[in-house]
């Protein structure tokens, strides 16, 4: 099951997904599949969120 992130000042959402691929959805049609250290140098503020995400998979 997906864990969605929340990251302030987004449009669209950030999801951890079972694999451990951090999804970001910009709309129902545009997704991007991102590493944990690209979607922390995108959004540093979520940082502690993005990690404790990927901590719960383990």
């Amino acid at each position: 099951m997906a864990q969605q992130i929340a990251v302030s000042g987004i449009e669209g959402k950030l999801e951890v997904n079972e694999d451990g691929e951090l999804i970001y959805a910009k709309s129902g049609l545009e997704t991007e599949v991102l590493t944990a250290d690209e979607a922390i140098r995108r959004w540093p503020a979520a940082a502690s969120d993005i990690r404790r995400a990927l901590k719960i998979l383990d």
